[in-house]
């Protein structure tokens, strides 16, 4: 990509951010939270997002992340460690990260991109652990450090950063956020995967880990009583319920099966 290109496609990512996002924080999250949230939302997924877990895992959890909200780095510190001990580990749990950053977190950007060049070099889920440390300032000097850490060919890093080559990637994913009325971060899809579509409940914010499991045993239920003999009718019903709580957002290698982009 040349720079001329490179360059609008950051203008256009600034113009997506722009209507994706809001400007108020609040208990749970960073960004606006949506009025409300529908009882089940469908996701086009294109099977080279980073993941966690394993392909065949019963139950698929998205989420959109930016990588200076400070709610994403509560869920990464409090909620990640214990989904991938719990579910993730033992194939029951599939984890994608997808980018949203807001346009009020003039380091969320550059953090994304850091993290997709990361991936080149396979190191996507060291670096999105590393951006998401508490004592990270994302700072372009930051972001090096993370390579240098990481043990990561820095001048290939640089070349990737300086091409703007995923500025297009992330402006899909914003977009496909927005499709979905998702305004703050960080902000979740657990469902069941169905020929690359996920279907699922949206969870909103850094909720307690309590709220994840029940979402994710609520999922796996629904797993099985469709899977169940004679399930038909009944299995659809199930679908459309709500797991326990789904509040509203104010707005680590995988342990098993990496995506393509790990």
């Amino acid at each position: 990509m040349s720079a001329r290109d490179a360059a609008k496609c950051r203008a256009a990512l600034a113009a997506a951010l722009a209507l994706v996002t809001g400007t108020v924080s609040g208990v749970w999250g960073c960004g606006a939270a949506r009025a409300s949230e529908p009882l089940e939302v469908q996701l086009q997924l294109q099977g080279d997002e980073p993941a966690a877990g394993s392909p065949q895992a019963p139950v698929t959890m998205v989420e959109f992340t930016d990588y200076q909200c400070p709610y994403c780095r509560r869920f990464q510190a409090e909620v990640w460690p214990r989904l991938q001990r719990d579910y993730i580990a033992h194939g029951q749990l599939r984890f994608i990260v997808l980018d949203l950053p807001l346009d009020f977190h003039p380091a969320a950007l550059p953090a994304a991109e850091a993290a997709h060049c990361a991936a080149e070099q396979g190191a996507f889920w060291p670096m999105h652990a590393a951006l998401l440390a508490s004592g990270s300032d994302l700072s372009a000097a930051d972001l090096e450090q993370h390579v240098r850490a990481l043990g990561l060919d820095l001048g290939r890093f640089r070349t990737c950063i300086a091409s703007g080559k995923y500025a297009a990637l992330i402006v899909r994913n914003a977009g496909e956020a927005q499709a979905l009325g998702l305004r703050g971060t960080p902000a979740f899809i657990i469902g069941r995967l169905e020929h690359a579509e996920l279907h699922g409940q949206v969870l909103m914010g850094a909720l307690p880990y309590a709220d994840f499991a029940a979402a994710v045993r609520h999922a796996l239920g629904q797993q099985a009583r469709s899977a169940a003999p004679g399930a038909g009718v009944t299995a659809v019903a199930a679908g459309r319920s709500r797991p326990p709580r789904a509040a509203a957002a104010d707005t680590a290698a995988p342990a098993a099966g990496p995506s393509p982009r790990s």
